[in-house]
Parts: C-alpha cells; sequence; structure tokens
C-alpha cells in the first residue's frame, strides 16, 4: 500500500475512534437526565453516591422494597437521610413512614410525626395526608409536642438545613398550644437574637411561662435568674422556691444549685449536711457536678452526719419513685 492509501488509512480510524468516544461523552452526558425509576441499580448507586438528591431517595426506596437489590431496610435509612439533608421532601416523607411503621428504624411516633411535618412544610403531598391522619388520630398533647419538636428540628439542622424563621413559626404555634418546651425554647431565642432582635422582656415572658406551665428545665432557669438577678430583680427566697419546685420532680440541676445554697448560706441558712443530701440527690439523677461535690463536703461531716443526710436522700428518691408511678 502506497503512503497516501496508509494516511487515508489511518485518518479514517482516528474518525471512527472520534466517533465512538463522541457516543460515549453523549451516552454519559444522557445519563443524568434518565429518569431515577429507569437506572440500573449500579448507575442508581453511582448517582446517588455522588450527591444526587432524588437519587438517594430512590435508592432507598429499593432497599426498602426489594428492587433490584437484596431487601434491606436499615440501609434504606442513611440514603433518606442524606436525601433530606439537601432538602428532599419525599425523603422527609419516607423517613416518617419508616419510623412510623418501624421499617429498618425501631418505631417511634414523635419522630415519624416530624418528618410528615416538615415534608407537608416542603410541599409534600403525601407528607399533607400524613399529618391529616395524626392530627385525626393523636391525642392534642402528642400534636402539640411534635410541633415542638419540629420546630427544634428546624432550629438546629442537621439532618435537615436550619430554618429559623421555620423554628419560630413553630415554636410560637406550640407555645400558643401550651407546650413548656416551645416557651422555654422561645426564651432562649429572644434572649440569644436568634433569628429575632434580642429582647429580654420577651424573653422573661416565654420563660415564665414555660415555668408556669411546669416545664422543669424552665422552671430551674427561671430560679437561676432571681439567683444571679439577670433579668429580674435578685430575689434569693424565690430562686429557692423555683430550685425546690423543680427539684422535687428530680431535675438534678436544680438539686445541684439547692446544693450552692445551702452550702454557701445564700437564701437560707448554712446547713453543710443539708447540702450534703442535695449534692447527693443531683448525683443521684445524672450530675456530676453533685458526684464530686458531695465526695469533697463528705470529708468535713460525721459519719453520723452522713447517715442522716444519706437517709434523708434515700426517703426523698422513695417518694419521688411514687410519684413517678402515679
Amino acid at each position: 500500500m502506497n503512503q497516501k492509501g496508509k494516511t487515508l488509512i489511518s485518518v479514517l480510524i482516528f474518525l471512527a475512534l472520534l466517533l465512538f468516544s463522541s457516543a460515549i461523552a453523549l451516552a454519559q452526558t444522557a445519563l443524568p437526565n434518565k429518569p431515577v425509576g429507569e437506572l440500573s441499580i449500579f448507575e442508581l448507586t453511582k448517582r446517588a453516591e455522588a450527591g444526587d438528591a432524588v437519587a438517594q431517595n430512590e435508592l432507598g426506596i429499593r432497599y426498602r422494597l426489594d428492587a433490584d437489590v437484596e431487601k434491606d431496610p436499615a440501609k434504606a435509612i442513611p440514603w433518606f437521610l442524606k436525601a433530606a439533608q439537601q432538602g428532599n421532601a419525599k425523603a422527609y416523607f419516607n423517613l416518617g413512614a419508616a419510623y412510623y411503621n418501624g421499617d429498618g428504624v425501631a418505631v417511634n411516633d414523635e419522630e415519624s410525626c416530624v418528618w410528615f411535618m416538615l415534608a407537608a412544610d416542603a410541599g409534600d403531598t403525601s407528607g399533607r395526608e400524613a399529618v391529616e391522619r395524626v392530627r385525626r388520630d393523636e391525642k392534642p398533647d402528642g400534636i402539640v409536642q411534635c410541633e415542638a419538636l419540629t420546630a427544634s428540628a428546624y432550629l438546629r439542622g442537621g439532618p435537615i438545613k436550619p430554618d429559623i424563621g421555620q423554628a419560630l413559626h413553630w415554636y410560637t404555634q406550640a407555645a400558643n398550644d401550651g407546650s413548656g418546651l416551645a416557651c422555654e425554647r422561645l426564651a432562649y431565642v429572644y434572649s440569644q437574637g436568634i433569628g429575632v432582635q434580642q429582647d429580654k422582656e420577651q424573653s422573661l415572658k416565654w420563660l415564665k411561662r414555660s415555668a408556669d406551665l411546669g416545664y422543669l428545665p424552665a422552671v430551674f432557669e427561671l430560679g437561676m435568674a432571681y439567683e444571679t438577678g439577670t433579668t429580674v430583680p435578685q430575689d434569693l427566697a424565690k430562686a429557692k422556691k423555683l430550685y425546690d419546685q423543680a427539684g422535687h420532680s428530680g431535675q438534678p440541676d436544680a438539686l445541684f444549685a439547692l446544693g450552692n445554697l445551702y452550702a454557701e448560706g445564700r437564701g437560707t441558712k448554712a446547713d453543710q449536711q443539708k447540702a450534703f443530701m442535695y449534692y447527693t440527690l443531683a448525683a443521684a439523677y445524672g450530675s456530676t457536678n453533685g458526684k464530686r461535690r458531695a465526695e469533697e463536703l463528705e470529708k468535713g461531716l460525721t459519719h453520723k452526719q452522713v447517715i442522716a443526710a444519706k437517709q434523708e436522700a434515700q426517703r426523698f428518691l422513695q417518694s419521688g419513685s411514687v410519684l413517678l408511678r402515679r
């Protein structure tokens, strides 16, 4: 073959390779536009791993329903969560359904309700229908708790994108419906100026409202406000009364605070035996500071004082356990 013929063949081979490469490129370009329902499990996994929220949700569905992959509801959950982190409304609903049915996770009505609420907020029709069903079937207190927890999900973010506006909306809704948790969270939001103008008066209003509703963290926080004189005039007698209220329901921080008052003789007569008793109780309810202070204080007490304080603490715990059973 002459040189001219060889050159012509080389050109033709080059053109063929160019056309082949172009075909591959076109196929790869077209792949992202292919509906996820038509993708093979290999293609779907690749797209999900690349961060496509729709593909991540679809992959979760396939693991749950045994479609082109061995059924494994537990493997579906991480994919739904990945899609949810990107704001995929269908993934919100699918997580709600998983917690509702116990598919890959333990049944959890609160988690289920929150995910359904998030799905409804994001415009998912199934989510709205699920929320309507929950509102029909759930007790009013359960709905209020769900509203407050939905607000907390928006505030902290994590599994979903934070949305302060939605957090305020749901906290206000739940607070007006009587949620002590929501009132306490609104107090925090206003005290810190998160998404709203910082407003100490609004913060105090919501904190008092929460305490009136018997929400123990708020009762303790209001006691702290009176003890330190922040947002309200200092009043150690009121502080002690609030600590007593929260402490006698087993709030460890309040029990620790009572120990401090008795140890330092603030708002009451100094009484190291009484302080030891409250520190011991705080430790019994999980306070590491209470455990540390009880150990420190015990060294300065007589054996008789220690026994008497522990007996009083035991009576407290027994009366508390009776209250918890009622």
